[in-house]
Parts: structure tokens; C-alpha cells; sequence
């Protein structure tokens, strides 16, 4: 999905928004767990190997979790996806324009992605 086509489309699920209903939070935090645990690891993966600055990365999202930036830190998750071609789930992209389950998609993403740095290990080979 290109970054037009992922604008279009945040803005059409913006316009139907208004006839959602109350969010389920425990429903809706394991649907963004399984979302993130889906593609986090691998995007963490793609990037690391196309030789990003992981730790400014992982700094970067830190900050927009701390600061409750949830639609800076999920449009910045799919631009690093995009800068390595890397495909985001469907979900992601449907999640990700609904105002009510987007800090549930962004929690589950800085977790997995903190989990992750955190445990990432270089070995031999990795330069």
C-alpha cells in the first residue's frame, strides 16, 4: 500500500467512524496484540538489516508512546515500513484510522517493539 493510497484510505474510515459503537478494551487490545505480534518482529528485522539507526528508532517511538502521540506513533511505524518496502497487515491500516482503537494498536506495537530491542542480539555475521 502506498502512502496515498493508506491516506485515502484513513480518511475514508474517518468519515464512517461516527456510527461505531462503544469499544470493547479487552477485545480490542488482543486484536492489536495479535496485529503488532504479527508484523513488529518482522518490520524490527527489515529495518535493522537495511542497516537503520534502531536505537534512534526505538527513542523516536518511545517518545511518541510516552507523550500519548498514538496516530505519530502508528503513522510512523507504517513510514518505516514503507522505507523498506515492507507490506503492513490490512488490519494495521484498519486499525490504525479509528480514533477509539488506535492507542490499543500503539500500545501493543511499543510493547512488542521494546520486547524486542530489548532482546535482539547481533551475532557473528551481523557486521
Amino acid at each position: 500500500m502506498t502512502p496515498n493510497e493508506y491516506v485515502q484510505f484513513i480518511l475514508q474510515v474517518k468519515k464512517e467512524e461516527s456510527s461505531r459503537k462503544a469499544v470493547d478494551e479487552a477485545a480490542a487490545y488482543e486484536v492489536a496484540q495479535l496485529i503488532s505480534g504479527n508484523f513488529t518482529y518482522l518490520l524490527y528485522e527489515a529495518l535493522w538489516m537495511n542497516h537503520f539507526e534502531m536505537d534512534s528508532i526505538t527513542q523516536h517511538l518511545e517518545s511518541l508512546h510516552d507523550s500519548k502521540n498514538h496516530f505519530g506513533l502508528v503513522y510512523f511505524i507504517f513510514i518505516l515500513a514503507n522505507a523498506v518496502d515492507f507490506e503492513t497487515p490490512a488490519q494495521f491500516v484498519e486499525m490504525s484510522g479509528q480514533d477509539d482503537l488506535i492507542p490499543f494498536l500503539s500500545s501493543a506495537i511499543i510493547e512488542d517493539w521494546l520486547d524486542y530491542d530489548t532482546n535482539h542480539e547481533e551475532t557473528e555475521y551481523d557486521g
